[in-house]
């Protein structure tokens, strides 16, 4: 099994530690009326940090995924239940990916991928894809200078999608976080915009067809393996594949990765609500049940 933690002692102690973690965080909100709210709440935050540090020590003594892929949804609603506008959920998301990426860099996760733009949303009003898409160059460029995850922990930017639906403006911003990164040797952070599954299989296989043509390579030789490898996504395939908002559904996103062992969670809590704890559960969930995709694809 995934996880080595033989005694009971040591369950009880992950039990304690998760109910600490879950009681601080339900902690962390303003009360107007309590003057000594500062004082406390950086108590709070210390206990938090601490707690998380201890969680992060329990998960790394089982096995820790190479690869875990994330499908941000829930930006919109989020927004729209605190009657804001779109453009401030989608801040949100943004905001609260940089803390992922924190745990997932502490944990020793070394490939992230993200689903930020599905080719099909831009179908949306365009208003709301005007705005993602000054959001995406504000932001590719803020994280690949500003970042302090990016600089101290030397991340790698990959904009992963189909560059040509994309202005001239955007395009720079991506070839920028790329370029800024490129040398960098720590976790690689797979930023997938514009994306879609069907639109990837099909470079691929455009790919294959000009290296045939072009007496490259022999029609005989083409397997699964010669698809793969001119796949856009340049990570090994994702072991958790994560969806947030409570929709039960792939939105045609690392279609062809995500067939043979990737561990699949739907979860109910929309992206900018993502907390350490919904990790967690979902590290454990897999560390369990490691053996036996191991043996599965054995």
């Amino acid at each position: 099994m995934g996880v080595d933690v033989r005694s009971w002692y040591a369950w009880v102690a992950v039990l304690a530690t998760l109910i600490t973690y879950i009681v601080v965080s339900g902690l962390r909100k303003p009360v107007s009326f309590l003057p000594l709210y500062t004082p406390c709440q950086q108590l709070l935050n210390y206990v938090s940090q601490t707690t998380r540090s201890i969680l992060v020590r329990i998960l790394r003594q089982g096995h820790i995924p190479a690869h875990i892929s994330f499908i941000m949804d829930g930006n919109r609603r989020y927004a729209r239940m605190r009657h804001r506008a779109a453009t401030s959920g989608h801040i949100s998301g943004f905001d609260n990916l940089t803390r992922v990426l924190d745990w997932c860099n502490a944990l020793g996760i070394t490939h992230v991928s993200v689903f930020a733009f599905a080719i099909n949303n831009f179908n949306r009003s365009p208003s709301e894809v005007e705005a993602l898409m000054d959001l995406a160059t504000n932001k590719l460029r803020e994280l690949a200078t500003k970042s302090k995850l990016v600089k101290q922990h030397n991340v790698r930017i990959c904009v992963v999608g189909n560059r040509s639906l994309l202005s001239k403006e955007v395009q720079e911003a991506a070839e920028f976080a790329e370029e800024e990164t490129k040398n960098n040797t720590g976790m690689r952070l797979n930023i997938c915009f514009p994306y879609s599954a069907t639109d990837e299989i099909s470079f691929a296989v455009q790919r294959v067809a000009q290296d045939v043509q072009a007496h490259e390579l022999r029609v005989d030789e083409v397997d699964e393996r010669v698809v793969a490898d001119r796949l856009r996504i340049k990570s090994p395939d994702p072991d958790i594949l994560v969806r947030t908002s409570g929709q039960v559904r792939f939105s045609n996103y690392m279609l062809w990765q995500s067939a043979k062992r990737t561990h699949i969670q739907f979860i109910d809590v929309f992206w900018p609500d993502f907390s350490f704890f919904h990790m967690f559960c979902i590290l454990i969930s897999w560390q369990l049940s490691y053996g036996q995709i191991r043996q599965r694809n054995a």
